[in-house]
């Protein structure tokens, strides 16, 4: 049989047949597949951590963002406690159950505090704050209130007509008998 033909590249010693220079240029092209592939895998892997590190930030900074949206209204309804001219002319006469607070002139203020023990068992209710936290904060108020008698007077106070004020001062009174030392150490906002 006779010797295939062999082509040479110019300037170079290397001399093969038509098949073989065909079975070089596939090999080479196969070598050239996987150095691109191992690459754009490399460059794809990267990206989807990126991507994912970047996500991860995100819901981070979201997160963090509730949080502090959270503990920022659940400060200011703490400060309205002080800052309400109402609230604060009835709370700070329930510690004793002030005489003062059978006045007239009092019943209204004395429903609004009631009103805000209610809103806060329905903030709890929707968790939208935390009920431990709330009941820590506010809890010592609204069994001042419910226990009161001076408080009371003016109030049509059945537990039908201030449901939620009843539960949440329910809560707060078990909640002090739980936590005679104070507040769970895993407390937080």
């Amino acid at each position: 049989m006779a010797d295939p033909v062999r082509y040479c590249p110019i300037h170079s010693q290397i001399c093969l047949s038509m098949q073989e220079w065909g079975v070089f240029w596939q090999a080479l092209g196969v070598i050239a597949a996987v150095v691109f592939g191992t690459v754009g895998l490399f460059k794809i892997y990267h990206e989807l951590r990126r991507l994912n590190e970047q996500r991860d930030k995100e819901i981070q900074d979201k997160e963090t963002a509730a949080r502090l949206k959270r503990t920022e209204f659940f400060l200011s309804l703490h400060r309205r406690l002080f800052d309400d001219k109402d609230l604060y002319s009835v709370l700070k006469l329930t510690d004793g159950d002030d005489p003062k607070l059978r006045d007239e002139e009092m019943w209204d203020a004395k429903r609004k505090l009631l009103v805000f023990f209610e809103e806060l068992a329905l903030l709890i209710r929707s968790s939208q704050i935390d009920k431990d936290v709330a009941l820590y904060m506010f809890g010592y108020y609204s069994l001042c209130v419910r226990h009161g008698e001076n408080f009371m007077f003016g109030i049509d106070a059945q537990r039908e007509y201030w449901a939620l004020f009843y539960e949440f001062s329910d809560e707060a009174l078990q909640f002090s008998n739980n936590h005679k030392n104070g507040p769970p150490s895993t407390m937080a906002l």
